[in-house]
């Protein structure tokens, strides 16, 4: 498969991992159970959920700066560029929203399994 991403776009999925590691190392060291992370949905739906409000407020960040007035040499017209920060085409904050529908996917799943 291949990612595309644009600017800071990339760090949707290393928001991510990191999030899912740390939940995962958390759990484990408090529970005293390698597969505590593995086994409860709850706690995948949490982590799914902070990497989205991550992925939400750093996507705010970085795509609100203002732009940069840029000067074409051939026609002498002045444009503002703007910051576009994406993952696969879609921009930083929206995969929050992608990240907290996973989430809620994941306890829906959960409980459909019981």
């Amino acid at each position: 498969m291949i990612i595309i991403w644009r600017g800071a776009g990339g760090l949707v999925i290393l928001i991510g991992i990191f999030a899912a590691v740390v939940a995962n190392v958390v759990a484990s060291s408090i529970n005293y159970d390698s597969n505590y992370f593995a086994h409860h949905a709850w706690l995948q739906a949490l982590t799914l959920g902070v990497a989205g409000v991550l992925s939400w407020i750093t996507g705010r960040f970085v795509n609100s700066r203002p732009g940069r007035p840029v000067t074409n040499v051939q026609t002498g017209q002045t444009v503002i560029e703007k910051p576009y920060h994406h993952l696969m085409f879609i921009k930083m904050e929206y995969w929050g929203l992608i990240y907290f529908a996973a989430g809620i996917l994941v306890l829906v799943l959960a409980a459909i399994k019981r």
